[in-house]
């Protein structure tokens, strides 16, 4: 809002169809162009192009008029349907530096870079008096200033569509498009301005911010609180699980996403909610009042993008959590969300490294969960010659996946969780239990009491059915056979089954899988499947591993067949044979 906002003149939009042989243009009414609000800083032009059908081609033109020079137009050369020419030309005063890098896998077509002179002519008005009756005359002066003028052309052309695959960040760290960041301006006569600097100079900027670094060490007022936390506690861990524990509980996240303090703290505490940056630089502030050695991080959310270190840039980031040390151990921490134990970053920000803000200079720390995701399902069931199953299933969940389920159980009530946990399966639950819904340093575990119909087919004399109940892989997530970036899991994690089955007098064991052991290479990962007969029960485990969060685009092809074997395995059925 206001003068210095972006703004856009001339914005045309045709869409051109070929009907009986002649094309035909439709072009868009000045009502079918409309602004709407995306949040504080950005609103989206909307246009309703006319008469679009398969085959049409659009064409949208428009200009913009801007007066933030760090905020070069970017260009996309891929999108989420094919292009079959997509070209971009940038003509840039000497003046001017920017650092420009494409980013994504499609090859340019075409790269020119020309330097040819350019001239601007600045017409100014000057006003002088003549006279002795005040008669003013008005002269206008025309100044002719001539620079060097940077060009730059770049084509692609055929790009494939971009497709969004499981297990990775967002879209915008991998789409094929040209970034602009502002390195420098000169201006004639004028020394050269820097804005590109170094994570120092980022740092050092920070660490004296009235509104970050500054909110640390200020805010007097939250010592009596920290006091009242910290009373009689001299393990340094448990201060911080009491402080952290105590503005996690007690203060609401808006559920906007900043670095900075918008506000002020006392304002914060009076409301009980902030931003992300407030609620998290509200506890730095309280962890500093306890004494501890409490630094706040720069971050970028996954949802934002993952930050190249080579290009220091503050604008990478949108987010602020905080860096705990007590002796040789660092613990990260993020209170604004309500189901994480402390020191459990929310899965959001499982993104690369963050830059820890510190008067002693910057550093950069490592976005991990420092505990293993862990889910198992373990059942004792008994198959009754009617085909249907009778017994008890166990689920325990640790880590993302237990938050995953404490916040299904705690929104939707143990009724409908119940309900949704059965979906579609024909299952009937007769008594149902859970442990530590409320207590997140604790594994989240439930119980079933269950009978399952249509479970087993019978032909004739067999008897064949799937001896793992519960969630399974049903299918391989990974569907491209060739994929062009990296593999994000977020975290490591682990997969458990284990089921014990007896057998009805009158059958015998026909038929079991085999087992089977995988092994993805340096011990990223793992699969071990096995069943065996133990007198009048068959016992089956199965169990997934995936020891690391990150798997690059040459390691997708063994991540993809992997995961084909382990689904195929697991899809495999028990035989029984009627005596």
């Amino acid at each position: 809002d206001g003068g210095n906002a972006e703004k856009i003149s001339g914005l045309k939009a045709v869409t051109y169809n070929l009907e009986n042989g002649k094309q035909v243009e439709s072009k868009a009414k000045s009502e079918s162009i409309f602004k709407e609000k995306f949040d504080e800083n950005y609103d989206i032009m909307k246009v309703a192009l006319p008469n679009v059908k398969e085959g049409s081609i659009v064409e949208i033109s428009y200009k913009v008029l801007s007066d933030f020079i760090t905020h070069f137009q970017d260009w996309d050369f891929q999108n989420s349907i094919p292009v079959r020419w997509s070209e971009y030309r940038a003509r840039i005063p000497e003046y001017f530096t920017y650092d420009k890098y494409m980013q994504g896998y499609v090859q340019l077509t075409v790269n020119e870079q020309t330097t040819t002179p350019g001239f601007i002519t600045i017409t100014t008005k000057d006003r002088q008096s003549s006279g002795g009756f005040g008669v003013t005359s008005t002269e206008f002066q025309n100044d002719k200033i001539e620079f060097q003028e940077h060009r730059s052309r770049w084509v692609a052309t055929d790009v494939p569509a971009f497709k969004e695959e499981p297990f990775m960040t967002t879209y915008k760290d991998y789409i094929s498009r040209m970034n602009f960041e502002l390195a420098q301006t000169q201006y004639p006569n004028q020394m050269p301005k820097n804005y590109m600097g170094s994570w120092q100079e980022i740092n050092d900027r920070y660490v004296e911010s009235d509104n970050f670094g500054g909110v640390v060490k200020g805010n007097g007022h939250l010592k009596q609180k920290v006091e009242e936390l910290t009373k009689g506690v001299t393990d340094s861990e448990q201060k911080i699980a009491n402080i952290h524990q105590y503005v996690r509980d007690n203060f609401l996240w808006d559920g906007t996403t900043r670095k900075f303090v918008d506000d002020n703290l006392r304002k914060v505490v009076d409301e009980k909610k902030g931003s992300s940056s407030e609620i998290n630089l509200l506890l730095a502030s309280m962890l500093e009042k306890a004494e501890l050695e409490v630094y706040p991080v720069l971050i970028s959310t996954r949802d934002n993008g993952f930050v190249r270190e080579s290009l220091p840039v503050s604008t990478q980031f949108n987010h602020t959590i905080c860096l705990v040390k007590v002796g040789e151990k660092q613990i990260l921490l993020d209170a604004t969300h309500k189901l994480l134990p402390t020191g459990i970053l929310p899965e959001r920000c499982l993104n690369g490294n963050g830059l820890v803000v510190s008067k002693k200079g910057f550093s950069w720390v490592k976005l991990a969960a420092p505990i293993k995701t862990k889910s198992s399902t373990s059942g004792d069931v008994t198959f009754s010659a009617d085909g249907t199953f009778k017994g008890k299933l166990t689920l325990d969940r640790t880590g993302y996946e237990a938050e995953k389920e404490r916040r299904k159980y705690l929104s939707k009530g143990e009724p409908d969780y119940v309900k949704d946990f059965i979906g579609s399966r024909p299952w009937e639950i007769s008594k149902s239990s859970f442990e530590n819904a409320k207590q997140l340093n604790a594994s989240f575990k439930e119980v079933h009491e269950l009978k399952i119909s249509d479970h087993a087919t019978v032909a004739g004399d067999m008897v064949y059915f799937n001896p793992l109940l519960g969630d399974k892989l049903d299918e391989n997530p990974f569907k491209l056979a060739k994929r062009e970036y990296p593999v994000d899991f977020g975290s490591p994690f682990d997969q458990t089954h284990l089921m014990k089955i007896m057998i009805p007098a009158g059958y015998k064991v026909e038929e079991l899988p085999k087992a089977k052991a995988l092994a993805l290479p340096n011990g990223s990962g793992k699969f071990l499947y096995n069943a065996a007969q133990n007198g009048s029960s068959i016992v089956v485990t199965s169990t997934l591993q995936i020891n690391r969060s990150l798997f690059s685009q040459e390691e997708y092809e063994g991540l993809r067949e992997f995961y084909a074997q382990v689904v195929a395995k697991q899809a495999e059925q028990i035989v029984l044979k009627k005596i």
